[in-house]
């Protein structure tokens, strides 16, 4: 139960930052999106996560879409995003939204 009201008090906190987004349906958050980075009109859009239950019913794509009008009404033009090529469902989600492969990544750890 405290780690829960950490939870929802860091939650509270990072959406009154402007940076994180929720979308509750009755009073339950079925899926976040976040601000990953910030360059003068260009947004990337990241941490977005939806719980396994709440999954296949468009909630992330509503999340994701009412951080870019928000992002639209503060001046902001382009954004950008990644998502690994096997995640057939959050392609579909982005794809819904207008975005387009642009290219692919690899992220590379180097040993310490």
């Amino acid at each position: 139960e405290r780690h829960r009201d950490e939870v929802r008090t860091g939650i509270r906190r990072d959406v009154g930052s402007g940076d994180h987004y929720v979308l509750e349906v009755g009073g339950e958050i079925v899926s976040m999106t976040a601000w990953n980075a910030k360059v003068e009109d260009c947004y990337q859009v990241g941490g977005v996560w939806t719980p396994p239950k709440h999954r296949a019913r468009g909630y992330a794509r509503a999340v994701v879409a009412g951080s870019l009008l928000d992002a639209r009404r503060r001046g902001v033009r382009r954004s950008i995003l990644f998502t690994h090529e096997a995640n057939h469902a959050a392609r579909a989600c982005y794809g819904a939204l207008g975005y387009e492969q642009i290219g692919r990544y690899r992220i590379i750890q180097f040993a310490s």
